[in-house]
Formats: structure tokens, sequence, C-alpha cells
């Protein structure tokens, strides 16, 4: 008895942790110190903090640091005692510590030269004259800082969202959320917890009794055996008339579906009984759903006629569909036909309970917390009170008074009203707060600044925030780039912040467009940042105005040719000479794929090919150790384009330049086994190859032996021939 009384001590201890939805930001989350002596809440919602003298810019989920030049910052003759903050309009903040006046643009966030003269202003000598403090805590601060025992408070500022953001000489930041409704704790014999966890009816053998719609009752043992019980209490088994049930080691639940058909759910599969028929079919979407897991806790049928499969490992949505069987993702079995999809943006994926709220939004239980699911998913975290634990199996219901309740194992569970713990939440502005260029940050305040990028800064992040500190896991995201993507890109991390990452951007003009919705989907404001990305040279608008006028003179050069070649004697001519190319062609080809020497008077057939051939050579030997090098690289070192260079090596060789660099290295390679010491392994990586074995196999297919068979062969002919 003592024990269990210790266990429910430290479940509610660990609950009243979980309700006071507290935050505690330290070194360890972004911050210089944990000096914390100013506290200033910028227009986009920011929190700009200084730790004597060291600045920050909060990101929604930690801080960044803000470089401060001390040159820019005006040197008080005399030290103060008092911290001083003065705005001038809404861009530009002062800030005054012991040693300096700073003067900091909050629309481009960067510390800018204070001017000295300027400081002479009437508007600015409260500040020069240490009569421009940081705001005392109110009396209301100050009982919110008196509850949590904080005894060495510097400063306390309310944000927009009535947080209370506390400043301490040595412990960094105590943000307290809030006034929320807090979901309601039960312990101990509160007969919810028992009618909670009796949801699943595991009542001695009983694990499941579903009532059909012609009187009769489906019920399941423990010993998983299925039977109909009848009005007159008689029960009829359904093992022995169906074999097959007995494959399913325990039977989970079952769900009623239309007519006569039922889905029963186990802990190996699912199938539907027809209890009219008494016959089984195959349940809907078995093969989509077990690639995940097998299997299944729960399940739901909604007002919408929706099917809500929980799982091990996702949730499921089958979704009748009113295209013919055949069309998409729909299965005809049993005269079911629906859509199958995984739910995405849940705080986990293992799924417990099911439950309807009076609206008729569906709510999981899973082993991480609490999630709704629909109209949109949102998931509730330790802000709003629920702990991030696993709820218990089938063991959530509705009451009658509006509440949801879900069961905890220890003998607690939580209850809430779903409109009071997510209210009428309305959507924050998005805050772009970091944007890193090819793996660089760029410094937040030079965001604004960034002009065109060339072509090779094209590998782009861009990090974001609602800066929404009360509820963060509340919120969801969609982005996109307007110019290169037609939908949206949704995510939620339930940190505070999420990061979008484009790779290989080609060049263009783009707007990056964020916006965020909350609990309520409704979408907010959307934030754009538009940048743009120069073409390379031999791109330019006026090198393709000269590949234009090349091709026109190419074509008039062509039409002239054929003019002067009409008449027999010159088309004879000209039909040799075209043989005679092919041959010198074929003997080119033929030259390159069997020799390991690599000559360009010997694979090209005029001197224009035999300078590219050289060109090329050249270019891939000063690369040849680099795996990296590829035909991009090799067009621009040859100073053609891609293209271009892939159609002069498909005349000359019939092979692409990404071949041709391959058998270059290969051929480079056989020359290294035969003419050094050189071990396999050092071949290998002189030619740009990152393992032996693939090197192997790729010389292999172009020798039709392995490097060390090609050497041993080289060295015996060798011998044979001295």
């Amino acid at each position: 008895m003592k024990g269990k009384f210790c266990i429910l001590l430290c479940s509610m201890f660990v609950w009243a942790l979980c309700v006071s939805g507290q935050r505690h930001w330290m070194v360890a989350d972004g911050l210089p110190t944990g000096e914390v002596q100013q506290i200033v809440e910028l227009p986009n919602g920011q929190m700009l903090v200084n730790c004597e003298g060291v600045f920050c810019l909060s990101n929604g989920h930690s801080f960044d640091v803000v470089s401060c030049n001390q040159i820019l910052a005006y040197k008080l003759s005399q030290y103060t005692n008092r911290y001083g903050q003065l705005w001038e309009g809404d861009s530009i903040l002062w800030l005054r510590d012991f040693y300096r006046i700073y003067r900091f643009d909050a629309h481009q966030y960067r510390f800018v030269k204070t001017d000295e003269n300027g400081l002479g202003r009437p508007f600015l000598k409260t500040i020069l004259a240490d009569k421009a403090d940081t705001p005392q805590p109110t009396a209301q601060q100050q009982h919110v800082i008196d509850s949590l025992h904080i005894h060495d408070a510097t400063v306390a500022i309310t944000d927009r969202q009535g947080g209370l953001w506390i400043g301490t000489r040595t412990n960094g930041i105590v943000y307290q959320p809030p006034h929320r409704t807090k979901p309601m704790i039960h312990t101990g014999n509160d007969p919810l917890i028992g009618q909670t966890r009796s949801a699943s009816l595991r009542n001695g053998q009983t694990m499941f009794v579903i009532q059909l719609h012609d009187g009769r009752q489906l019920r399941c043992d423990s010993l998983c055996h299925l039977a109909y019980a009848l009005q007159d209490h008689t029960t009829i088994s359904l093992n022995a008339k169906l074999p097959a049930l007995n494959q399913y080691r325990y039977m989970v639940g079952a769900c009623p579906m239309d007519g006569d058909w039922v889905a029963v759910y186990t802990q190996n599969g699912a199938f539907l009984l027809d209890t009219k028929a008494d016959t089984l079919a195959s349940f809907p979407y078995v093969s989509e759903i077990e690639r995940y897991s097998s299997k299944y806790n729960c399940m739901l049928k909604d007002g919408d006629g929706r099917l809500w499969v929980g799982t091990q490992n996702g949730l499921f949505s089958l979704t009748p569909n009113p295209s013919p069987v055949g069309e998409g993702k729909c299965v005809g079995e049993g005269n079911f036909n629906y859509l199958c999809q995984r739910a995405s943006g849940l705080a986990n994926n293992c799924i417990r309970s099911l439950v309807m709220d009076a609206d008729g939004h569906v709510w999981a239980g899973t082993s991480f917390g609490i999630s709704r699911i629909t109209p949109s998913v949102v998931n509730l975290s330790v802000d709003d009170g629920i702990p991030a634990t696993t709820m218990m199996d089938r063991s959530a219901i509705l009451l009658d008074d509006g509440r949801l309740i879900f069961a905890i194992g220890g003998g607690l569970a939580v209850s809430f009203r779903p409109d009071e713990q997510l209210g009428e939440e309305k959507p924050l502005p998005v805050v772009i707060t970091n944007i890193t260029i090819n793996g660089e940050t760029v410094e937040s305040s030079t965001l604004s600044l960034l002009g065109n990028l060339s072509y090779k800064q094209n590998y782009l992040s861009f990090q974001f925030s609602t800066l929404n500190y009360a509820t963060p896991s509340h919120d969801r995201y969609r982005y996109r780039i307007r110019n290169l993507e037609s939908e949206w890109n949704t995510c939620s991390d339930g940190g505070g912040q999420c990061t979008a990452i484009y790779r290989a951007l080609p060049p263009g003009d783009y707007t990056f467009e964020v916006q965020a919705a909350t609990a309520s989907s409704e979408w907010g404001t959307v934030t754009t940042f538009q940048f743009a990305i120069r073409p390379p040279w031999w791109l330019t608008w006026w090198m393709k105005t000269a590949y234009g006028l090349a091709t026109i003179l190419m074509i008039v050069g062509l039409i002239s040719v054929y003019l002067q070649k009409k008449n027999a004697k010159l088309k004879r001519e000209n039909d040799e000479r075209v043989n005679h190319l092919f041959e010198l062609r074929e003997e080119a080809r033929h030259q390159f794929a069997e020799s390991a020497n690599i000559s360009p008077d010997k694979i090209a057939i005029n001197a224009e090919e035999e300078k590219l051939v050289s060109q090329m050579l050249k270019a891939i030997e000063a690369h040849i150790d680099n795996e990296q090098y590829n035909a991009d690289l090799l067009a621009r070192d040859v100073a053609m384009s891609r293209a271009s260079l892939y159609k002069k090596l498909q005349n000359m060789l019939g092979i692409t330049p990404t071949d041709f660099i391959r058998k270059v290295r290969l051929k480079r390679a056989a020359q290294l086994l035969t003419e050094s010491q050189l071990s396999i392994n050092e071949i290998a990586t002189h030619v740009g190859f990152a393992t032996a074995r693939n090197f192997s196999s790729s010389f292999k297919k172009i020798f039709g032996v392995t490097p060390s068979e090609y050497r041993n062969r080289e060295e015996n002919a060798k011998k044979t021939h001295n």
C-alpha cells in the first residue's frame, strides 16, 4: 500500500510539471551567458536579450547571437548602475547598459553606429542622463516571480500573447505561459478512471462485445473465440465453423461496418466478418496498412463514414470512394470501396486509442501524448498540460458533459474540454529567423540586404517561426517557392520552428512564401522573401543571342552547301567522303575502346576534334583524383554547354561525357597498374573512386578482368616478351 502511495505521489509530481508549461532557457539554448539584464520585444515578436553587453535574438525555439561591434556604440564617460531602453518610432531601439549606449535597427536586425552628435537631441537626453530605465516588474508580475521562488530576477516583461519573460542574474530566462484552462487530473479512486479504463471491456474473460443491428451481440473471449450471444442468452460459436479464425493470436476489438459486415482487428492482422452469411473477407487495404504494422490497436468509424485504423506504427483513414472500383487505391471485396491514406504530422505514430468529441472531431491517444486528428492534426503537449507519455490502449471516452478523458497507467487519467483546450486561436505571422546559403548562415542583420546570388549559391535553407511561445505545438506551417512550386509543402515539428531546404536551384527570380495555421485550421498572412540567382555567363541573354545567331549562320551555311552540291558528281564525291569519314569514325571508336592508351590523334578525325580531346584529357587528368568531378564540370572546363559536349561525344565515340570521364579514369588506372608499384587501393583513390570495390567492379566491366588480374597478365606478358 505504501509503495502504491509513493507511485501516486510521483505521478502527481510529474503531472504538476506538465501542467505548469514553463520553459527555462539557458546557455545550452543559445543564450551567450546566464546573466540576463534586458529583454525587449521587437515589433515582429522576437525577443532581443542583453546578457551583459552580448546580445541575442529569439528564433521561436532557442536564441541566436546578434553581432554587436562595440566600437559602434557610444562609450559613457561615467559608469551607471542601471539598464535603460528607449524606442525611436518602431524601428530604432536605444539601449543603455553600465558602460555604453547602443543603437539597434529593429527592421534590419542589426546594431548601427551611434551618432555622438545626435545624442544631444532632447528626445535622447533621458537615456543619456540615465533616466530611461528598463521597466520594473508590476505588482502582478512580481507576484508570479515570487510564486516561482525566483530570487535573482533582473527584468520581467509580458509578451504579445500574455506570457511572462523573467530574466535572472545567473540562471538565464524563465518563461511563464499565459493563463489557460488546463486539463483536469484524475487520480486514486476517481470513478471516471475505472469508467475510462473499462472502455475496452476487458473484464473477466470477455475481450470485447459489440451490438449488432439485429439484436445479437458479437463477443470475443480471452482465448480468441468469437461467438454470437442471442437474446435468449444462448451462444453460437464461430471458430468451429470458421477455422481461419484460429490463426489470429489475440483479438483486440471489432468495429461495425456497412450492412452486416464487422471489422475485427487483432495483434497480427485484421479481417471482415459477414455476420449474416458467417463468412470472412480480406480487410480493405491490409497490404497498404501492413507495410507499416500488422498489430492493430483500435478502430473508429466517424460521422462522415470514414474508418480510422490505429496501429502500432501509424494511423490510417479509409474514406468511402465514389469512383468505380479499380480507379485509384480502392478495394471492392465485400462491397467496400475505400481510399486509404496514412495520417502525417502526429507527435507519435503508435496509436493507442481513438474517440470522437461532441463536434464529431476525431482524437487519438498515442504513445507520446494526445493528438486531434480532424479537421486538422494538432498535437497537445506539455504546454497544454498533457504529459508526453503513453496513453492506455482503447481507454478514451466522451463524457456526457462534453469532456474527453484518456486513461494513463499508474491509476491516472486526464480530462479536458476540446473547445477550452484549443479555443479560437488565431494564426500569428511567420518570421524568417535564419537563412543559410551553401551551408553558411547569413546573419540576421543582413537578411534584408541580400542581393542577387551567383549560380553557385543555389543551396538555400530557410528557418522560420511564428514565435508562438505559449502553444508552439499547435502551429502548422506550409511553404513554397512560388516561381518554382505550384503545391505547398507542409511541416510541423511542435518545437516552435521549422526549416525549408532547397538544393540545386536553377537560375531565376524567386519568391519564398510561408504561412502558419493553428488549431482553428485558418491560415494566416503570407510572409515572403524575394531573391534571385544569376545564370552563368554562358546562359546569359547575350550568350543565348549569340547561340541563336550562330545557329542561323550555320543554317545559312548548310543551305549554301546544299545548293552547291546539286549535281550527281558532287553527290558521289560527298558519298565517298561520308563513307571515308564513317570508316575513320569506326576506327577511332575501336581505338578508344580497345587501347589502354588514349591518343587524341587516334580517336579524332580532324584537328578540331583532336584539340577538344586534348582539352578534355587535360581537364580530367587535372581532377582525376576528385570523385566529384562530373560532366557539368568537364563542360565548364572545355567552355561548352553540357548539351553540346554530350552531342559532340555521341558523334565522336558514341558515349556520354560521364562515360568518357569514367573510361579515362579506368584507362589511366590500367597504365598505373603496369607502370607503377602503387597498390590497387592507392590507384583507385588516385583515379577518383571512393572505394576499391567500386573501382574493381568498374574496371572489370571495361577490361574483362579485375585490376589484380590485369596487372598479373601484363607482368607475365612483359616477362614472356623479354
